[in-house]
């Protein structure tokens, strides 16, 4: 039976259905090649090429710049005798060994097959070069490094000796500033146009007016190089701090060198990373040990009990410092077996006094010294021009007339603070310093120190220190100092202010800074 072509058609339709169901049904998706990548794994491109900037750029060339980017930058370029640990030690570097013969000289021997980045050799003629040039640079801030050097010998091609003009405790903490070459510089100023070489792990490859290029040194002497992520670094020169900030906002640069302060201000709420470090910064108070309150040790050990540092230094300083307690920086490997705890203690300090004779009445601390009454009433000056310093006068002077103890701040011009400096005629001042890396601590304790105090036993103890050079009697000289630091109380230290770290969110590795280097571990730096 012949089907009609109606029926026909209508059986190839319902055929068609069927096989189109069949194949939708058995059929495989494809794959979402996009979709796959992103899900099975995820690349990351390794850019090898680091962004920074220098704003108010001056030279490049490290003894006659005065800008600390530059300083931090050259440390990549140049190399000295000796450099510093994380824990502030003395390391070797372009020195492999240094010894005190006598009280006032010192032999040094250098390594041997340190190339110049002209490929020359590096020699004992290139230290006694750099020597005798920096001590004509007296602008210089490396300057202070070798005043004291009387002259320096070239015992051979690798071994110089250095005479002093005085003993000079720790005088190897000096040996950090950079090494020039004798044969770039025997004939040439340093600003002249040539680009500067050094022993570093990397090298100048290129400048001009707005910007300058390093790459790496590959024929440096260490392996650390060669696994150094970062090949080349751009530096963007800019003629102020702030096109600096507004670079890195922007992304034009990857890392930025500032201060907790600045950043909030500059930077503001963008993304980015941070690593905060202490400065050298360090805010104190002094007291005078020859007022004739604070002559009395029970009554500086008594504020010193009562002043809320951890307070300060997170409620009313935002937490943009780290409380400290000695004058010398909190990580500092002599401190490791020094107690840095700074908790208060009213109590203690009440029964302190108390013991002492004093009477709190009517609302103070006072006692009849030689027929006369005397309350414990104090002036602390302070400079009116440091905000952050009158707003920390102003929580203390709260604390301590809380507990019975009253304080008269004192806000005074910039001209006045110093004069009160140079005469010591305050009674209480709060002050800071930049700290000194070395750990020499006469400064504080030695002739005409800023708190009038007078202990023969810690004077005696910095005079041995002079002369010792192993690590243990080190410490246990240190430990004996701050045991009479602690109880005598000439001064009461308060806090190290941050520096910081800033970079873009595309920046990885471990950031490691300190207030000597802020490339610590920089081989590990990247960004993707």
């Amino acid at each position: 039976m012949k089907l009609k072509p109606f029926r026909i058609l209508i059986v190839i339709f319902i055929l068609l259905i069927i096989i189109s169901a069949v194949y939708l049904i058995t059929k495989k998706e494809p794959i979402n090649n996009e979709e796959s990548k992103e899900i099975s794994y995820k690349t990351i491109d390794m850019v090898t090429n680091l962004r920074m900037g220098i704003s108010n750029f001056d030279s490049i060339h490290p003894y006659i710049t005065n800008n600390q980017e530059v300083i931090y930058i050259d440390q990549l370029i140049f190399e000295p005798l000796l450099s510093i640990t994380e824990d502030y030690k003395i390391d070797t570097c372009l020195a492999k060994e240094w010894s005190k013969v006598d009280e006032k000289a010192y032999i040094i021997k250098l390594k041997e097959g340190v190339k110049w980045q002209d490929n020359s050799s590096f020699t004992s003629e290139d230290v006694k070069f750099s020597i005798d040039r920096l001590k004509k640079q007296t602008e210089s801030v490396f300057y202070a490094n070798v005043k004291n050097i009387k002259s320096v010998e070239i015992v051979d091609e690798y071994t110089i000796r250095i005479e002093l003009n005085d003993n000079e405790a720790f005088f190897e903490y000096n040996l950090i500033f950079p090494i020039i070459s004798y044969k770039q510089y025997k004939n040439k100023k340093f600003n002249s146009t040539s680009i500067p070489i050094g022993t570093g792990k990397y090298k100048i490859s290129k400048m001009d007016n707005d910007k300058i290029e390093l790459s790496k040194n590959n024929e440096w002497r260490d392996i650390d190089i060669e696994n150094s992520n970062i090949k080349t670094i751009s530096i963007n020169l800019y003629d102020g701090r702030g096109k600096e900030y507004n670079s890195f906002k922007l992304g034009s640069i990857d890392i930025i060198y500032t201060s907790s302060d600045e950043a909030e201000e500059y930077i503001g709420s963008i993304g980015y990373g941070k690593k905060v470090y202490e400065s050298r910064e360090y805010d104190y108070l002094a007291l005078n040990c020859e007022n004739m309150i604070l002559q009395y040790k029970e009554v500086r050990q008594a504020i010193n009990m009562v002043i809320d540092k951890e307070k300060i230094a997170g409620s009313t300083l935002e937490n943009k410092v780290t409380v400290a307690k000695y004058p010398l920086l909190n990580n500092y490997y002599l401190l490791k077996d020094i107690s840095k705890e700074n908790k208060i203690n009213t109590a203690k300090a009440k029964e302190l006094l108390e013991s002492s004779g004093w009477k709190y009445e009517y609302g103070i601390w006072q006692k009849e010294i030689e027929g006369v009454t005397k309350t414990i009433n104090i002036d602390l000056v302070v400079s009116q021009e440091n905000s952050k310093r009158v707003k920390v006068a102003t929580e203390i002077k709260k604390e301590l007339e809380e507990f019975g103890i009253k304080i008269n701040i004192k806000e005074v011009s910039i001209a006045q603070y110093n004069a009160y400096l140079n005469d010591k005629n305050y009674e209480m001042i709060l002050t800071g310093m930049y700290m000194p890396i070395s750990p020499d601590l006469g400064y504080m304790f030695g002739e005409n120190n800023l708190s009038n105090y007078k202990n023969d036993q810690v004077i005696s103890v910095i005079n041995e220190i002079k002369s010792i050079t192993d690590e243990t009697s080190l410490k246990e000289r240190y430990i004996k100092i701050f045991e009479i630091y602690d109880d005598d109380v000439p001064y009461i230290g308060l806090y190290y202010n941050h520096n910081m770290i800033a970079y873009s969110t595309d920046f990885m590795g471990d950031v490691k800074p300190n207030c000597y280097s802020i490339f610590y571990n920089f081989s590990n730096w990247y960004r993707q």
